[in-house]
């Protein structure tokens, strides 16, 4: 950061993490982490193959690994805080390029565990799993030994580790930094032009005027086509080195990786697919209503999060905000309340926007310390509010983990939208319940819901189908920004329908939406809809259980970490997500909204 920005300092407290970057305990913890990392690594370099007899040895090792694990993590989380915070910090730059070399080597140390986990024996891999040291790690391990069996040979496992630092996670990093300083100039008729970071976009699209959200379109759609050679050669690079390691790995389809990632067997994304598609007319019924109140034949892409007429446009400020959704959680989940109460004290929220701050919103968190931090752009408008306690959910769910051991915290994206999504929903729960709510207000806190509904029903699987088709295409060569924006814009005639107008839509979606450049996990996109539909039979049981669901609803937090998504289910809500009859329930929800919406809406013009 600059001198001449020292008054627009992210708002965040990162002093229980480092006194600063570069600080004596920063450099001792960083160059601590590495010696211990190299001597693990060696040590597991002659090691003995996992047998009972070696049981003992290997529960110390893997032990000392997922301290290593923790360690790493937190040093991620606050180097990933300092680069979103200011995408111009060099010397975060600097640090975070070096930390991927630290996550290769902590990968090649992996891969010297899954080999011997996975070249053992069933009686040696029990014999491991009794040891007391590993007690909770069990799901982590055996999931090690399952992923093993789609491996190259431990020297090219290693090689690709290496190979990732100035490969696939740099250009990871180089849209990062393409992102993170990208401007737009706003041009809205009868208004003095502005230049605008592209983080400002999402909440300019929420903004009353239509004007406003058609300039920033277009201001935003130039900026990004000036880079669009850039960020195209990104997605190439990463799509293309996740297909070549594929097919050395021997995994015919690409989708097999990220559904283990999921959590999730085929049938179970199939299922909720079909679900979602079965009634993919309720959300298209909510966006020609919405064009109708919006005087409009039907909405452009960049009308989907437009305000309800009615409502009067107002921007809350922060403290405002913050204590909406405190309120919020109040009325049906002091706990939760109580949290964020302590995440906004203590001062885990950076909120501001400010130039060179990156897109986009994430909750990260260090197992160290047992602190998340939250990280968002807040321009006042009701989908920040939503975001707030979207992110304020993902913390909670962590702070309810937190006196797991590390392996017994990694839960699956499937399930890390759960506790998220249902924040949400408790605020838009709450408002819907004040009892002097006028039928105009009801009316626009229900259009806030349906546009979620939308983007989860539509929008994702928009980016799905779209990110299928790279995948599917890439495999027999690079794609042109012309073949991407055709792929983009098909996806969205495809999900939305007539709801949109044709010369509407967003060829230039795939630049903007940060999640196709995310280099450690793909097909960050259907997680989302199975984490909202999933959350939608959650609240559906609060709502009939009230407060006496909600231990069992800790619970199934506590177990995300310990099984799959669809055991998870079975064990703490009795439900079987490999058929569609779940999924459609949650859906029936959507359309109780759609017919009060409908009604409420019917003589408005």
């Amino acid at each position: 950061m600059t001198a001449a920005d020292t008054t627009l300092r992210p708002d965040w407290d990162m002093t229980p993490y480092f006194s600063e970057l570069g600080g004596a305990d920063y450099l001792s913890f960083r160059d601590a982490l590495g010696t211990d990392m190299d001597r693990l690594t060696a040590e597991l370099a002659t090691a003995a193959p996992l047998s009972p007899a070696t049981a003992a040895d290997w529960a110390d090792w893997l032990r000392r690994a997922e301290d290593i694990a923790a360690r790493l993590g937190h040093l991620e989380s606050y180097l990933g805080c300092a680069t979103a915070a200011d995408a111009r910090d060099e010397q975060a730059q600097r640090e975070e390029s070096a930390l991927a070399t630290a996550a290769a080597s902590y990968e090649k140390l992996l891969v010297a565990v899954r080999a011997a986990l996975g070249a053992a024996d069933d009686d040696a891999f029990a014999t491991l799993l009794a040891n007391d040291a590993l007690g909770g790690a069990e799901y982590f391990l055996r999931r090690l030994r399952q992923r093993a069996r789609h491996a190259m040979p431990a020297a090219l496992e290693g090689l690709a580790a290496d190979l990732a630092v100035d490969g696939i996670a740099a250009w990871g990093r180089l849209y990062d930094r393409v992102s993170g300083t990208l401007t737009f100039r706003l041009d809205v008729p009868g208004k003095a032009p502005q230049t605008l970071p592209v983080s400002m976009t999402r909440s300019l699209l929420e903004d009353a005027d239509g004007d406003v959200r058609a300039a920033t379109a277009a201001g935003a759609a130039r900026a990004w086509e000036s880079v669009a050679e850039t960020v195209a050669a990104c997605l190439n690079a990463i799509s293309g080195t996740r297909l070549a390691l594929y097919e050395r790995r021997g995994i015919e389809d690409f989708l097999t990786p990220a559904l283990f990632d999921a959590g999730i067997e085929r049938t179970t994304l199939d299922a909720m697919w079909q679900a979602v598609r079965e009634r993919q007319d309720l959300p298209q019924r909510f966006l020609r209503a919405k064009a109708r109140l919006l005087g409009k034949e039907r909405l452009a892409f960049h009308d989907l999060m437009a305000p309800f007429p009615r409502a009067s446009g107002e921007r809350l400020p922060w403290s405002e905000a913050t204590e909406r959704v405190h309120q919020s959680f109040a009325a049906s989940y002091p706990d939760l309340a109580a949290f964020a109460n302590r995440a906004i004290e203590r001062r885990w929220i950076d909120y501001a926007p400010r130039p060179g701050k990156r897109p986009g919103g994430f909750c990260t968190g260090s197992h160290l310390i047992g602190e998340s931090r939250i990280f968002m752009t807040y321009n006042g408008g009701m989908g920040d509010v939503q975001t707030l306690a979207h992110e304020l959910g993902h913390a909670y769910h962590s702070w309810v983990m937190k006196d797991l051991r590390t392996w017994a915290r990694r839960y699956p994206m499937t399930l890390a939208e759960t506790a998220s999504t249902f924040a949400e929903q408790l605020v838009t729960d709450a408002a819907l319940a004040a009892p002097d709510l006028a039928a105009a207000d009801r009316a626009a806190i229900l259009d806030t819901r349906l546009q979620e509904s939308a983007a989860f029903l539509l929008n994702i699987p928009t980016r799905f189908d779209f990110e299928y088709q790279v995948y599917s295409r890439r495999a027999n060569g690079e794609l042109s920004v012309s073949d991407l924006r055709q792929l983009m814009v098909d996806a969205q005639r495809a999900n939305y329908g007539d709801s949109l107008a044709d010369d509407g839509l967003d060829p230039w979606f795939w630049a903007s939406k940060l999640h196709f450049y995310i280099t450690d996990i793909s097909f960050y996109n259907f997680p989302y809809t199975f984490g909202y539909l999933f959350s939608l039979g959650i609240v559906a049981r609060a709502r009939h259980l009230g407060s006496e669901f909600l231990p069992r609803y800790e619970r199934l937090l506590l177990k995300t970490g310990s099984d799959t998504a669809e055991a998870v289910a079975r064990d703490v809500l009795e439900v079987d997500l490999g058929k569609p009859d779940f999924w459609r329930s949650s859906i029936d929800l959507i359309a109780e909204d759609l017919q009060q919406f409908e009604t409420l809406t019917a003589d408005m013009t």
